[in-house]
Order: C-alpha cells, then structure tokens, then sequence
C-alpha cells in the first residue's frame, strides 16, 4: 500500500472544509421569516392560488418600500424577497 504525501493531506483538509461550508452555509434563509399575519396574508394566498415568487415579491414592495415599513439602509437588493426570506 502506498503511503500519502503530504499534498494528499492538504487535498483531503480542502475538501473536508468544502463539503463543511456547503452544509453550514445554505444559501438560502438567511433572513428573517415572513410572518403569518395578516398583512403578509396576501404573500401566502398568492402562493397557493398559483402566482409565482416573482409576482408575489412585488407585493412586498407596497409596504417595504418608502412608505409604511421601509427596510433597513443596509439591506441588500429588495427584488427577491423571498429568496431570503422563508415562509413560516
């Protein structure tokens, strides 16, 4: 049987900390949930009556825009809410 080299090791350790990141780091759900309330009622209904995220995401817009509920200066891009943003 041959023995490992040391470049082994070090693929071994890459590999061990890719497949660590892929599990530990989901890339999805990093926000908060959406609450199931009724202001976000309407998210939920046009889901189920068989809008796509798309759509639905523009209802977001009404009242995370400027206007009611504006979102946090830093919050990152607002056109895919619910990429982020899991539904209860």
């Amino acid at each position: 049987m041959k023995k490992l080299k040391s470049i082994d090791y070090v693929m071994i350790v890459l590999l061990v900390a890719l497949v660590s990141a892929l599990i530990v780091l989901p890339g999805k759900g990093h926000g908060k949930h959406v609450p199931f309330d009724a202001p976000h009622q309407t998210i939920y209904d046009g889901l189920k009556d068989g809008r796509n995220q798309a759509e639905t995401e523009l209802v977001c817009m009404t009242c995370h825009g400027k206007s009611s509920s504006p979102l946090p200066t830093n919050h990152p891009p607002k056109e895919q809410c619910l990429i982020c943003h899991l539904l209860a």
